[in-house]
């Protein structure tokens, strides 16, 4: 069971840097299939959620809702207002973004989830925190109905049902091009429900089944076949397939993530252990890596800066997380 544990550390890294090297990409000019090909990157959001859903099935046990919202307040927000005060530091006083004071605001106050010219603000990438404030807002509810219920089939079918729904709606209503609309934490339910449902099988002992002892060859075909039919849904049915690419995206990308797990822990441990050091501060490094992009675009050539970007944002994210906590226990002792 501690080697399972091991999982999810690695994969909070191996997604945060697929995320990041994504949104560095994307400022490169690819053609044709390798522009559609690098959205892989950006699938790392999907296996994020699961693991949001995972860690928070494993900490809350006993579940008090004044303690459950202390710990998210230090913990998420906090960080959050930080990266979000640098950035609008970085659009005053260094003209980086076109953003100001009122989309700061927006994000402080959390209502810039639910405006579209907000909540792509600083650089894009907050949106995916505003999501998990959603998650987190909604998750006692989540927790009650799942006790309730005490049934994984029917805890996670109806999450599984709801996100369809919203996928329909979004769909129908023509809304998949925005960001308040397609990053709505009904679209991503069923990722966090599942993996509320593996913290809870962890938890007491019940088997994964296969999950962890798949043969190497049956991930990397899962794993390709899912993350192709992920970008033909896109090219074939361009925004709707965004919207409905959810389940192959999430299955393709979480397949290649157990590969390189995998390979990682038989032919090379110490990258593998250089991935659990930075799964440990993940979410620093989702905050400060747009702050890193730009400074890497300004200061060094193209190539250089693609090069260089991804070590820089580790260590950007490490020393963020380390004043962050120190923060945060000033913050504990004083309140």
């Amino acid at each position: 069971m501690s080697e399972r544990l091991e999982y999810p550390d690695f994969a909070r890294a191996y997604a945060i840097f697929s995320i990041t090297l994504f949104h560095a990409l994307q400022r490169v000019q690819l053609p044709g299939f390798w522009g559609e090909a690098i959205t892989f990157g950006g699938s790392g959001v999907h296996l994020f959620f699961l693991l949001s859903g995972f860690g928070l099935g494993l900490s809350t046990e006993q579940f008090l809702l004044k303690r459950f919202f202390r710990r998210r307040f230090f913990k998420v927000w906090l960080p959050y207002v930080l990266a979000l005060s640098l950035s609008l530091a970085a659009a005053l006083l260094l003209g980086w973004f076109p953003d100001g004071v009122q989309a700061w605001l927006a994000g402080v106050a959390l209502y810039q989830m639910f405006l579209e010219k907000y909540i792509e603000a600083f650089g894009g990438h907050f949106w995916f925190v505003s999501t998990i404030l959603q998650f987190y807002l909604v998750f006692p509810l989540l927790h009650f109905f799942k006790k309730r219920v005490n049934n994984d089939s029917i805890f996670l079918g109806t999450a599984l049902i709801l996100s369809i729904s919203w996928w329909c709606v979004v769909v129908v209503l023509e809304k998949g091009g925005m960001r308040t609309w397609n990053s709505f934490f009904l679209q991503f339910l069923w990722e966090f429900a599942l993996g509320m449902v593996l913290a809870e099988r962890y938890r007491s002992n019940k088997p994964f089944g296969a999950f962890w002892t798949h043969p190497i060859w049956q991930y990397l075909l899962a794993g390709v076949f899912f993350s192709a039919l992920m970008v033909w849904m896109v090219q074939k049915w361009g925004p709707a397939g965004k919207i409905f690419n959810d389940i192959p995206a999430m299955i393709g990308y979480t397949a290649l993530s157990l590969l390189v797990y995998r390979v990682l822990a038989a032919l090379a441990p110490r990258i593998l252990r250089l991935f659990l050091w930075a799964g440990g501060f993940s979410y620093s490094i989702y905050l400060v890596h747009i702050l890193v992009l730009e400074l890497c675009e300004r200061l060094m050539p193209p190539l250089a800066a693609l090069v260089l970007f991804l070590p820089l944002a580790v260590l950007s994210g490490w020393a963020f997380e380390h004043f962050t906590r120190r923060l945060i226990a000033f913050f504990e002792k004083t309140t």
